[in-house]
């Protein structure tokens, strides 16, 4: 559906997808993060009512062991500091109450269940109070809650119900509890939240909460034992237990506490009256619950309530810790929904501007390189054609340059340069095309020219055999047998050229001897041609006619550019695995330039011929012929201050044996004709 629609519809379609999909997860962090806000609100919430639960216990600890005096005393002493007691716990509890009411329960079943549980048990203390005031007193009993497994681990079951309160022992045992009861409200504060901090700061504040419960057991126990100077039954046992189960809560809360809560606790329980309680207590646990106990019961009252009240502000710091710690989250949490709503926000913005910038950008750059495509395809490039057709001169390098500036270094970057390339590999192909069609023509002159000044001598040797004797002739004949056999050479050169191989060919190995003379017969002054020493070896028939031509055009080349008083030398010597032919002049030599130049073209032919320079069209041939069997083929200057060629015949020409072929039948070529055998072995 979209393929032929324009590159802008299909920019904003691949654009909108992702779009949508940051959308979409912004508003699923900016929510997540909402939540994790009203998260840390309720935990917050929770925090500042857990706060308020340390004075609701203090004051209830306080009239439990105010009311466990009052019935111990046999209700003879005056019932009003009980009274302003039953005042500050009725006030205290109000505040709970009211605080529980305002709570927000609802995704919690857990702590729901805590508060009401607590709250019912809270609003029996109008029924405590009663049994206190009237119940019946058992005077040989003492008046002290009973401590069960379940309430000293603070794992109470929600559904229990304590029984009937009649008495006043089981109105002590009530408000017992109702403190563990509400203490255990406060443990389902910090699994709300995922803050190690927090969880270890209520953690902290629970644990010294129970610690203080029971430092009060102990102190109305031990008040009823100082009163009585000995201890009832069961009343030693009790103490010991009561003291142990301090220790534990007293290590969790040191387990839980961060070093500044521990220095303010060790701070509290330090001084002088804390030492008297410790006294008090060891001498009580000294008698081993035998004999009379020695001790004041108000004494003991007095010193131990200030090591309670001393508790109860290191209660109230763990409190503010617990409710600075949830502050800290929620704003925290607050931040970090504010900061990542912001963030996401402008990311949005600032990736729909980005999109529609960069799809604006790439939309007006493939628009620009649209438009200087066309404008090359068919204005510049036919235009540059049509003036090399027409034969006008033209600036290669200028209309090749690039006609597209690409300063981008991506794929529409790459895409201009690759056509910048192509425009100009067509101007460059272009102008060789058209060099190529010139130098053809030039190559047909200067062959044309070899040939017919070739042909003239020809006939001018076929008009004088008539007037000739028999010993002129056959000297014009042999002169004659030159002619054709360089022309031959020509048309051979131009077959070489074509990229085809000629079908002159022995059948054998020829020597190395006979392959030059062979090639000296070929050239125009081979009376000027001087062998010297040439080492015997056989030269593998297939390849020995494109050597005599390659030395035949190193002849000439020798021959051509040296004085005609002068000689070419040709020499052999055989290497250990190869054989090195060397052909010196005594010419006018060549420059350094000249030397690198025809060397590079010699030891690596280009593809395409540059036959515009016809002069050198021999060297052409031979470095074709060379490339085509391995030969290696180098121009140096000569000792004699003309130039020396060498030619190297790798190992596959060369063929090892000790006898020289015998002269063979003569080949027949393609056209079927018979080509003239020579006395010393070879051929034309």
């Amino acid at each position: 559906m979209l393929r032929n629609a324009p590159l802008r519809s299909k920019l904003i379609v691949t654009l909108v997808g992702p779009l949508l999909a940051l959308m979409v997860l912004a508003a699923v962090v900016i929510r997540s993060s909402l939540v994790e806000s009203d998260k840390a609100a309720r935990v917050n919430e929770r925090a500042r009512f857990a706060g308020k639960l340390a004075p609701l216990i203090h004051e209830l600890q306080a009239e439990r062991s105010l009311s466990s005096s009052y019935v111990a005393g046999g209700r003879s002493a005056s019932p009003a500091q009980l009274d302003r007691e039953r005042r500050a716990v009725d006030q205290v509890a109000a505040t709970y109450r009211a605080a529980a009411a305002r709570l927000d329960l609802g995704g919690d079943p857990a702590l729901r269940e805590r508060v009401g549980y607590g709250l019912r048990e809270l609003n029996k203390l109008q029924t405590q109070r009663a049994a206190i005031d009237a119940g019946p007193i058992h005077r040989n009993e003492a008046v002290e809650p009973e401590i069960e497994e379940g309430e000293i681990e603070g794992e109470l079951d929600v559904n229990e119900n304590h029984g009937p309160i009649q008495d006043p022992p089981e109105a002590i045992e009530q408000y017992t509890d109702t403190i563990n009861d509400l203490l255990d409200i406060n443990t389902e504060i910090a699994p709300g939240s995922n803050n190690e901090r927090l969880i270890e700061a209520v953690r902290a504040s629970v644990a010294l909460g129970r610690a203080k419960e029971f430092a009060d057991h102990q102190r109305g126990l031990l008040a009823d034992v100082f009163s009585r100077h000995a201890f009832a039954k069961g009343q030693y046992g009790k103490l010991t237990s009561l003291a142990a189960v301090e220790v534990i809560y007293v290590a969790q809360f040191e387990s839980a506490a961060t070093p500044q809560q521990l220095e303010i606790y060790r701070r509290a329980v330090q001084g002088p009256e804390i030492e008297r309680v410790e006294h008090m207590r060891h001498g009580a646990v000294e008698t081993g619950g035998q004999g009379p106990v020695p001790g004041d019961a108000a004494t003991w009252f007095q010193t131990s309530s200030v090591e309670l009240d001393r508790l109860r502000g290191v209660e109230q710091r763990l409190s503010t810790d617990v409710v600075a710690t949830s502050a800290s989250m929620k704003s925290a949490a607050d931040h970090r929904a504010l900061l990542y709503t912001l963030l996401l926000l402008a990311a949005l913005v600032l990736a729909v501007s980005v999109s529609l910038a960069t799809a604006g950008s790439l939309i007006r750059r493939l628009g620009r390189l649209k438009d200087v495509a066309h404008d090359v395809a068919e204005r510049k490039l036919p235009g540059v054609v049509s003036r090399l057709r027409e034969g006008d001169s033209v600036d290669l390098n200028a209309e090749s340059a690039t006609p597209i500036e690409a300063h981008a270094r991506d794929e529409i970057g790459q895409l201009g340069e690759a056509f910048s390339f192509v425009h100009q590999v067509a101007v460059q192909v272009a102008g060789r095309e058209a060099a190529l069609r010139r130098s053809v023509g030039d190559m047909f002159l200067n062959l044309a020219r070899r040939s017919q000044s070739l042909v003239e001598r020809q006939l001018e040797l076929i008009g004088d055999l008539g007037a000739r004797n028999i010993r002129e002739a056959m000297v014009e004949l042999s002169e004659l047998d030159h002619l054709a056999g360089r022309m031959r050479r020509n048309a051979e050169n131009l077959i070489v050229l074509s990229g085809a191989e000629p079908a002159r060919r022995w059948r054998g190995p020829v020597g190395v001897g006979d392959v030059v003379m062979a090639a000296v017969d070929e050239v125009r002054e081979h009376g000027r041609v001087a062998t010297m020493p040439i080492q015997t070896t056989l030269v593998a028939g297939h390849a020995a006619s494109d050597v005599v031509r390659l030395l035949a055009e190193l002849l000439e080349n020798a021959l051509s550019f040296s004085a005609p008083d002068t000689k070419a030398l040709v020499a052999g010597q055989a290497l250990p695995t190869t054989y090195l032919l060397e052909i010196e002049d005594q010419g006018i030599g060549m420059s350094d330039e000249q030397f690198a130049d025809v060397n590079s073209r010699l030891s690596g032919p280009p593809e395409d011929v540059d036959l515009a320079r016809a002069k050198m069209l021999g060297f052409f041939v031979v470095g074709q012929l060379a490339a085509r069997h391995g030969i290696k083929v180098q121009l140096r200057r000569s000792r004699h201050g003309g130039v020396a060629a060498l030619v190297l015949l790798p190992a596959s020409l060369i063929v090892q044996s000790e006898a020289l072929p015998q002269t063979g039948s003569p080949v027949v070529a393609p056209d079927g004709g018979r080509m003239a055998q020579r006395s010393w072995g070879g051929y034309r």
